[in-house]
């Protein structure tokens, strides 16, 4: 019988799974998972479109940051950033769409926000930090809890309607609609 076959293979089986590869200085490193990265919007900028937008923030810089979820187990969640001309800022967690049927301080965010019967749906943030002006911010001089926001779904329209809570989120029974603040691209 001849064992000299079976043997080399075993042989040449066992330095196979021995053997630990070098990274050849030619090749890339593999890629590496790490911290999500963010996705950011750039930057819009819109100028006042009422007086009370005028009163409140002035020029508003708008931003938005989608935080991609981690090892950890937090979620992929949006933040949004309000910096007005003024120093007037606040910065707000996405809490999801909201349809405009739902009431604050006894009104319809629709009414509140005079949006057309047609738009489905509008955003909701719940603040997370507000920086005011002399003791001053989307609320007057009380505290904002939520920021309602819409823009509309068609192409080119370039408004944006902004409304502060202050209490509690929209449908809920504590909640107190702020002024509607009125902006248009700039």
């Amino acid at each position: 019988m001849n064992l000299r076959a079976p043997i080399v293979a075993g042989l040449l089986m066992l330095a196979a799974c021995e053997q630990t590869s070098a990274p050849d200085p030619g090749e890339a490193a593999a890629p590496q998972l790490g911290a999500p990265t963010l996705e950011t919007e750039p930057s819009r900028v819109f100028a006042t479109a009422n007086e009370a937008a005028t009163g409140t923030t002035g020029q508003l810089t708008v931003s938005l940051v989608q935080h991609m979820g981690d090892a950890s187990g937090g979620g992929a969640h949006e933040e949004l950033t309000l910096v007005g001309a003024n120093g007037v800022e606040v910065r707000a967690q996405i809490v999801g769409a909201m349809s405009p049927a739902t009431q604050l301080g006894g009104q319809t965010l629709r009414a509140l926000l005079g949006i057309p019967v047609e738009e489905p749906q509008v955003l909701v943030y719940r603040v997370t930090g507000e920086t005011r002006r002399a003791d001053r911010g989307l609320c007057g001089d009380i505290p904002t809890s939520h920021v309602v926001l819409w823009e509309p779904s068609g192409p080119n329209e370039p408004v944006m309607r902004v409304i502060g809570a202050s209490g509690g989120a929209p449908g809920e029974q504590s909640a107190r609609a702020c002024p509607r603040l009125d902006y248009r691209r700039a």
